[in-house]
């Protein structure tokens, strides 16, 4: 089978069963699923990240990103704290666990460096979809159209670039992505959203899909170029193979992570 073929089979799959948990009236149910899916692509990229570190340190900084989480979660008025707290954690676990070979610090920083990026990364990043799932006006709404603003974009710019690229974007950290495919995943988010406004969500104004559409246009593959950065500084193609045709968990929020950290943001804050 081929690739296209096992995204497309996986898709049809995953996307019933995380519509429901989208339009599930209980907000807890979602927010649990968000901590699992950030426990998930925290373990993949701390296999990456942290090659050479023991399971129980990496382990460690898995626990301390989703405890993070959780925390931003059930108390996000108190996020300084939690922030606080969690950089004190995982400074103090890799001041203990500086290198695996006795009498080497060299690599110490680095590695205080991935622990730390890993734990706010997928610790505090994934927690905005679930509370806009939870705070906002028609949260539920507002989460679908950040999950289907990501994905169209992603698919467009798959397409696009395909059909019309010619210009690299980035070829340093990802070859195969083009500014034609960028542009046309841009137009093609724009339009999915504007035809879910027609068909299903009048409460979303026009000005609401221009507004999560451009920057989701800007935001989704800077966050999929990250993971790409991530991915192409340890030598790996995928974060995982979770997802069968996808790779792993993080392979497939790495944009969305980002998207949703605006819609969250223009959703409750500046709408």
């Amino acid at each position: 089978m081929s690739n296209l073929a096992l995204r497309v089979l996986t898709a049809v799959i995953a996307l019933p069963l995380l519509g429901a948990l989208v339009a599930w009236r209980e907000p807890l149910g979602f927010g649990v699923f968000v901590l699992v899916v950030a426990g998930l692509a925290l373990t993949e990229y701390t296999t990456i990240a942290l090659p050479s570190a023991s399971r129980r340190l990496r382990a460690a900084v898995v626990a301390i990103g989703v405890g993070l989480a959780a925390a931003l979660y059930l108390k996000p008025e108190l996020g300084l704290i939690w922030v606080l707290a969690a950089l004190l954690a995982v400074a103090t676990l890799v001041l203990f666990n500086p290198t695996d070979r006795p009498g080497d610090i060299s690599g110490a920083g680095a590695r205080l460096g991935a622990a730390a990026f890993g734990v706010f990364y997928l610790g505090a990043l994934p927690v905005p979809l679930a509370l806009l799932h939870r705070d906002a006006v028609d949260g539920s709404l507002w989460v679908g159209a950040a999950i289907i603003v990501t994905f169209a974009n992603d698919t467009g710019a798959y397409f696009f670039g395909r059909a019309l690229g010619r210009h690299k974007l980035y070829p340093t950290i990802s070859p195969g992505k083009t500014v034609e495919g960028a542009v046309g995943g841009l137009v093609v988010g724009l339009g999915v959203l504007l035809a879910l406004r027609m068909l299903f969500a009048r409460s979303i104004s026009i000005a609401d899909c221009v507004f999560v559409a451009g920057p989701a246009g800007v935001l989704g593959p800077i966050g999929d170029l990250v993971e790409s950065m991530i991915k192409r500084a340890a030598g790996v193609k995928d974060s995982g193979k979770l997802l069968p045709g996808h790779g792993g968990m993080l392979d497939r929020i790495d944009a969305l992570l980002f998207v949703s950290a605006w819609v969250y943001v223009y959703a409750v804050h500046l709408r």
